[in-house]
């Protein structure tokens, strides 16, 4: 028993103390936020020691025009999420229910892609949206983040829609339902952990981008966040609360998003990666 308590113990400090590394950055961050630029680094203190600066926020936002910056990041991504979950539900289902020729070589095809770096096609990439005058629009960004979660995407749904008894699609086939109507009326509801799952990820992936902006984008009212925390780093003298508060705006709707989706995430998670 002693030594059962004891290891036990020992588990609880270890995980504490790695918990407290963990969360030691954003402290630090949210306590840089609210100081002084001079009392960033004037002492080992993780929150102001006098009164607490809330005017960096207002000047971040209002002065520096963040919100429009917000409102371009909103916009890309929900519509980066639309197309990643209208076009990767149909392309799981395909894979998981449908019977067509070579469709276990393409499936394959989609998940080798997963070993493609990003950043090695980002000059291909780059060259064709400059012939189909897709460069500094949102439209260049969503279409190729949406490209890019093809692999994961389709993975997990297809996953997913094998892990539901087959006998539910041979009875609604038989009642005579549609491939669509089968998909939006009965498989797509049963789906909505995976799609939580994928939601989530390529939130994450789509709000933070930051290279493929800074390639892509060229007129400032068209920035995303990342962009725009990033012009805050442009002056001689470095403000660390000012670019602590702009990242701290920045990665709020992150948090929410993962706090209210968090049960879902799970969930799908653990579904689309271990049922086949």
């Amino acid at each position: 028993m002693k030594r059962g308590y004891s290891a036990k113990m020992i588990s609880y400090a270890i995980l504490l103390l790695w918990s407290a590394i963990c969360v030691y950055p954003l402290l630090w961050m949210i306590g840089a936020s609210f100081k002084e630029p001079f009392e960033v680094f004037a002492g080992y203190a993780l929150f102001p020691t006098g009164a607490w600066n809330w005017h960096t926020y207002v000047d971040v936002w209002d002065r520096m025009h963040f919100f429009r910056y917000f409102v371009n990041s909103v916009n890309v991504t929900f519509w980066t999420l639309v197309g990643i979950n209208l076009f990767y539900t149909m392309a799981g289902f395909a894979f998981a229910k449908l019977r067509f020729p070579g469709s276990a070589f393409w499936f394959y095809i989609f998940l080798a892609m997963m070993f493609v770096p990003g950043i090695t096609i980002m000059i291909p990439l780059y060259l064709t949206e400059n012939e189909l005058h897709l460069l500094n629009t949102h439209l260049g960004l969503i279409l190729p983040l949406v490209n890019g979660s093809a692999p994961l995407a389709v993975f997990l749904f297809r996953n997913y829609f094998r892990s539901i008894p087959h006998e539910i699609y041979e009875s609604v086939r038989l009642d005579g339902a549609g491939i669509f109507r089968t998909l939006f009326r009965i498989y797509i509801p049963l789906a909505l952990p995976a799609m939580a799952t994928i939601t989530i990820t390529n939130f994450l992936g789509s709000w933070n981008s930051l290279v493929l902006p800074m390639v892509m984008l060229n007129d400032a009212k068209l920035f995303t966040l990342p962009l725009a925390v990033l012009l805050l780093d442009s002056g001689v003298f470095r403000q660390w609360n000012v670019l602590m508060a702009g990242a701290l705006i920045s990665i709020v709707p992150v948090v929410l998003a993962f706090l209210f989706f968090q049960k879902y995430y799970i969930q799908g998670l653990s579904a689309g990666a271990i049922k086949s």
